[in-house]
């Protein structure tokens, strides 16, 4: 079926990393970005059938993984579709016709600053201003006019904005990716032999080798765990959850680990199979 215009919850404004990331894994599709402020905001929209599909940042090779996102799976119950790998380029951008020996304030996210700190190191003449979102800098300065700002922000967000990118490709680490996950209210009924992934979240209980047999189920049945990760329990101090993404060749391989887990652990949530996001970087 032709899909004319997909409407997909997105954090940030239009050409923020998460925009980038949807039209990514929904390549050909003409996407409708529906702006958060917030990941909150973003899980409210989902949660009141506002929009079918919402992107969202789990993990960074730089930051490492978002916590505040893996609780809000926990609290929302949202299904994991998909997942997509991005590479966060970023780019020096301001209004046409600027220097960037004019330039005197850069604008964007304080996570893109950081990233940028070598750049920034080699120019100290700019003069960093911490914003909410890397799109929305380049926004700002496009519909304010802002002479001598500048914006660190994605080449789509200058393509959007009508800005002119000064400098392109100054993050300091180019090994810089992101992993977004697609979800939805709904599991997805589509291509459900071709999944090899899914991701769960379990407790164990408080005392020796609880985790070691947790693992073993999956160990024992051929399933490879690529991530474990563990995440406070609201509530209960220094206690945790896990969550886990799985990957396998076999279904009833996975099946029968999911069976063993299911008496090895307590409090079981599956949070969606999906068919794993292509890598695109040596692990």
């Amino acid at each position: 079926m032709k899909i004319d215009l997909l409407n997909v919850g997105i954090q940030g404004v239009v050409a923020s990393f998460h925009d980038v990331a949807a039209r990514k894994y929904f390549p050909g599709v003409p996407i409708q970005p529906a702006e958060c402020a917030t990941f909150k905001i973003l899980c409210e929209k989902l949660q009141r059938d506002e929009t079918p599909f919402a992107m969202m940042a789990i993990e960074n090779t730089i930051a490492g993984s978002i916590l505040t996102n893996y609780s809000l799976l926990e609290r929302y119950h949202f299904q994991i579709v998909g997942e997509v790998y991005l590479r966060i380029e970023l780019h020096l951008m301001a209004l046409p016709g600027q220097r960037l020996d004019e330039i005197e304030f850069v604008q964007s996210h304080p996570m893109a600053h950081l990233q940028c700190e070598t750049f920034l190191a080699a120019h100290a003449h700019l003069k960093p201003i911490e914003t909410t979102d890397t799109a929305e800098s380049a926004k700002n300065i496009s519909e304010q006019r802002l002479r001598k700002h500048a914006a660190i922000a994605s080449a789509l967000a200058a393509e959007t904005y009508g800005l002119e990118v000064l400098a392109a490709g100054i993050e300091t680490n180019k090994q810089n990716y992101t992993r977004f996950l697609v979800i939805s209210k709904k599991a997805s009924s589509e291509n459900v032999e071709n999944n090899n992934k899914a991701s769960v979240r379990f407790e164990t209980k408080n005392e020796p080798g609880s985790l070691v047999r947790v693992l073993e189920s999956f160990s024992k049945n051929g399933v490879n765990m690529t991530k474990i990760q563990s995440v406070p329990m609201l509530g209960k101090p220094y206690q945790y959850a896990m969550h886990a993404d799985i990957e396998w060749t076999d279904r009833r391989d996975y099946l029968r680990a999911i069976q063993d887990l299911e008496t090895s652990a307590s409090n079981l949530l599956h949070f969606g199979e999906y068919q794993k996001g292509e890598v695109p970087f040596q692990s």
